[in-house]
Order: structure tokens, then sequence, then C-alpha cells
């Protein structure tokens, strides 16, 4: 009779070398033998560029609260509000491409900012298959003095580096994120 294996014992079991039998008949490691794989990997945490994005994720996000206490705000509705506040009524899928964010998080920062009164939904006049996302006047008188505060984020979070670094900074993270636009 076969046994379910546990999500753990089933990682385990796609990173085996094919023929090394169940993870459940594995030898015991001892303290030395993981150390010494583990330095043969080369892997540091500290080092490692996963963990540097993370914790800069981290750091803006922490900035953006920091300077955008009171407004209720999360950085990616921020991102929606001011990008349509710059390219006017959009598509839901448009504004998600504007914005790089996937369709189920769009969606979930559409129905957000729709439950605040900031958008509006609408079909679209020559198109009513498409639904057509807009800022409210309330969205618009929100959204305009948010944007010197985002910069301030910036400000705060690119603070350590030089000019000359800031620019650098930006250009390689577009570069790693894909995006053609640069800041």
């Amino acid at each position: 009779m076969e046994t379910a294996l546990s999500g753990e014992e089933e990682i385990i079991e796609e990173t085996l070398p094919a023929g090394s039998g169940s993870a459940l008949d594995l030898p015991e490691l001892g303290r030395e033998e993981i150390l010494a794989f583990y330095a043969r990997t080369g892997y540091s945490l500290e080092h490692h560029a996963a963990h540097i994005l993370r914790r800069a994720h981290q750091r803006a996000t922490a900035c953006f609260q920091e300077v955008m206490p009171h407004a209720d705000l999360t950085p990616t509705q921020h991102a929606a509000l001011a990008t349509l506040l710059r390219y006017g009524e959009v598509s839901q899928n448009h504004l998600g491409r504007l914005t790089q964010m996937d369709p189920s998080t769009i969606s979930l920062v559409v129905k957000a900012l729709m439950k605040r009164g900031l958008i509006e939904r609408k079909r679209s006049e020559t198109d009513q298959r498409m639904t057509m996302i807009t800022l409210t006047n309330a969205g618009v008188h929100y959204t305009l003095p948010l944007l010197d505060r985002s910069m301030e984020v910036v400000r705060r979070l690119l603070a350590p580096l030089t000019p000359g670094e800031q620019a650098t900074l930006l250009e390689l993270l577009n570069r790693i994120s894909g995006s053609d636009e640069t800041a």
C-alpha cells in the first residue's frame, strides 16, 4: 500500500538524483557534512540577489508608509491612481499593463479603490465589451497631492546614493525587471 508524501517529502523527492530511493531512506547527515555541502554551493544569504532585492523592497515599503501614514493606501494602489491621473480613462487590462500588475492583482486594486470611491468602472462608449476605469473627482483631488509625497519616498529611499549611483541603480533594476521604461 502506497502512502502519500508530505509536501516537504515531495520537494525532497523532486531534488533527489534519479535512482537514489525514497527521501525516507536517506541517511542522516552530520553537521560537518551539511556545512561542507553548503560551502560547496556558494550560497550566501547576505549576498543573494533575491534576498537583497526583498530587503530593498521592504525598505521601500517602509519609506512609503513613513511618508504617507494617513493615506491608507498601498504602493500598488498609489501606482494605479497615479497612472490613471497620467493617462485618464483606460481599460482595466491596460491599467494592469501600464502598472505592470498581473490580472488578479489589478483586479484587487481596482475593487479596493472603487470601494473608497476613488475610481469608477464604466462600459466603453466605443466597445461595449470593454470595461473602462477612470478616477472620480474625489480620486483626482486625493491623488494630486500624493504625487509630491511619493517623490519624497524616492528621495528618502535613494538618499544613501549619489545621483550617478541612483541613475545606475534604476537602470539596472529596470533591466532586471524587464521594464522598457527608464525612470
